[in-house]
């Protein structure tokens, strides 16, 4: 069984590995050329920056909504109109 003292070691190495590893991280998290709070804010940059065009095409796919639904009323329309026509002429 380990000593105490041999325990305590073992958990100083620990601890400086720790420490360690919790730098790279910070270095990684917070570098001011490609850390994470750097890249976020690229983000939050070109989604402003796009945010026009953004609802532009937006405008746009609802206008093409639009002209799907009076299309496919209007073509409602035809096929009651033609089956109306067919029964029409079949029934006398």
């Amino acid at each position: 069984m380990a000593t105490q003292k041999q325990v305590l070691e073992d958990l100083c190495v620990e601890i400086a590995k720790l420490k360690k590893d919790m730098k790279a991280m910070q270095k990684r998290l917070f570098n001011p050329d490609s850390g994470l709070i750097v890249e976020t804010n690229k983000n939050t940059e070109f989604r402003e920056m796009c945010e026009p065009e953004r609802q532009q095409l937006i405008d746009q796919f609802k206008g093409v909504l639009r002209w799907k639904r009076v299309i496919e009323w209007g073509i409602g329309v035809v096929f009651v109109a033609i089956i109306g026509a067919v029964i029409k002429i079949l029934m006398g």
